[in-house]
């Protein structure tokens, strides 16, 4: 933690708003840890991939590739450019937390929210390549994020050819950006998010509240910030596995859809692909951080190498109902698959393109 957080408790404990994002990010920045250095060229390079990977996807026909700002970052520029994107995960938490308005202790409520998606975010910041690979995706950014520490730890710790390994990665941050940025699209995801959230049971019995009936004191947030670990386990189940299901389903839909169109390449311009897969398997059969985190908090588990289900769903549709049907895919909110769809592309298509 910085050695002057403790001078900035008070002016922390009085930022407005259901979330306090003050907090969140000086919590996040604290977690982020270590910033790991970024080359002065990497926003050039960066900018330069992102429009190469443009250019072999130009005639994907489901969203327009036109990139945003491009940035490379350190982790804890990472960490507090992009925790607001977290306002869909952030927003109806405190809304469970402050259901009873006569509660006295909801003026903490908002505190504790952003201590909880700041140690979250600065976590995920320890590992996470771009936006893409957060343990879920933030929503609204206005430019392409590539976390340069952590991408040059996984391409040198896998032996990769960098140059391929870096194409994928600007493949997998602009496609997922772009689809993100279509508004029903971002609203969908965010109306699963907050449907999942809204359904969970509070326990009271949980609540680090004791000794909190005047308010949270610069003392007693100084002790959460330096741990906020115990915060998690405030919710009980039974966890709504339909909902989960339907977040699961849309991620393995938008990674397999990227997985999708990298297929679609010639092998010649990414001739490692295979290898790089696998590298990103082997890296994500081990939960980050910030995955832990969140499973803790929130009892969202992601089991992130389904996108081989989506991937499969795209090629199968394509190839049974021709290349237009994987942008009708992406056409509408209602038009994505649902969980049983994709595994049962037949379905999805009776459903869509055949009623």
């Amino acid at each position: 933690m910085s050695d002057n957080i403790f001078d900035r408790l008070a002016e922390l404990l009085s930022s407005p708003g259901a979330v306090n994002w003050g907090i969140a990010s000086e919590l996040g920045s604290s977690v982020a840890g270590d910033p790991g250095s970024v080359p002065g060229d990497a926003a050039d390079y960066w900018h330069g991939l992102v429009d190469t990977a443009g250019r072999m996807l130009a005639e994907t026909g489901a969203v327009d590739l036109t990139p945003p700002r491009v940035v490379a970052l350190d982790r804890r520029d990472w960490t507090t450019e992009t925790i607001t994107g977290f306002t869909y995960l952030a927003e109806p938490l405190a809304a469970t937390l402050s259901e009873d308005q006569n509660n006295p202790f909801a003026p903490v409520f908002s505190i504790m929210v952003g201590l909880q998606i700041g140690s979250m975010v600065g976590s995920i910041s320890h590992r996470t390549l771009a936006n893409f690979d957060s343990a879920l995706p933030p929503l609204g950014s206005d430019s392409l994020r590539f976390v340069a520490p952590n991408i040059a730890e996984f391409t040198e710790s896998h032996d990769l050819d960098p140059y391929q390994a870096h194409l994928w990665i600007a493949i997998h941050e602009l496609v997922q950006n772009r689809l993100l940025a279509v508004p029903d699209i971002a609203g969908r995801f965010r109306s699963l998010v907050e449907t999942y959230i809204t359904g969970l049971e509070l326990d009271p019995e949980a609540l680090p509240l004791d000794g909190m009936e005047a308010g949270l004191d610069p003392e007693r947030l100084g002790q959460m910030m330096q741990d906020p670990s115990f915060l998690t386990g405030m919710f009980t189940g039974p966890h709504q596995a339909d909902d989960l299901a339907r977040i699961q389903a849309f991620l393995a839909t938008a990674e397999g859809y990227v997985g999708f169109l990298l297929n679609r390449l010639d092998s010649n311009l990414l001739p490692q692909l295979p290898r790089i897969r696998e590298a990103v398997d082997r890296r994500r059969a081990t939960p980050s951080q910030g995955e832990v985190f969140l499973q803790k908090m929130l009892g969202i588990e992601l089991r992130r190498p389904e996108y081989r289900v989506g991937t499969e769903f795209f090629e199968q549709i394509e190839r049974r109902w021709g290349p237009d049907a994987p942008a009708a895919a992406w056409a509408e909110p209602d038009a994505l698959p649902n969980t049983a769809e994709l595994a049962d592309p037949v379905a999805w298509a009776a459903r869509t393109l055949l009623s």
